[in-house]
């Protein structure tokens, strides 16, 4: 039997484009999406100090998606 999980979204600019938090109910992660343009608006949030792992997404010089993992 499967059971359903809670997703808690968290709009940190108020805006659905913007950044933003994400908690899965019974997993003590966090995951954040943060577009390009707002990565220097980051420098201030004390829950991004911690070490953690990153994802890119762009794509190469004749249009093909790829993705940095660091």
């Amino acid at each position: 039997m499967k059971f359903g999980k809670t997703i808690k979204i968290f709009l940190i600019d108020g805006e659905p484009n913007g950044r933003m938090s994400c908690e899965l109910s019974n997993w003590s992660g966090k995951a954040y999406k943060i577009p390009r343009i707002k990565i220097k608006d980051c420098n201030d949030r004390i829950d991004l100090s911690s070490t953690g792992v990153y994802l890119l997404f762009g794509k190469d010089d004749v249009g093909k998606e790829q993705v940095y993992i660091g």
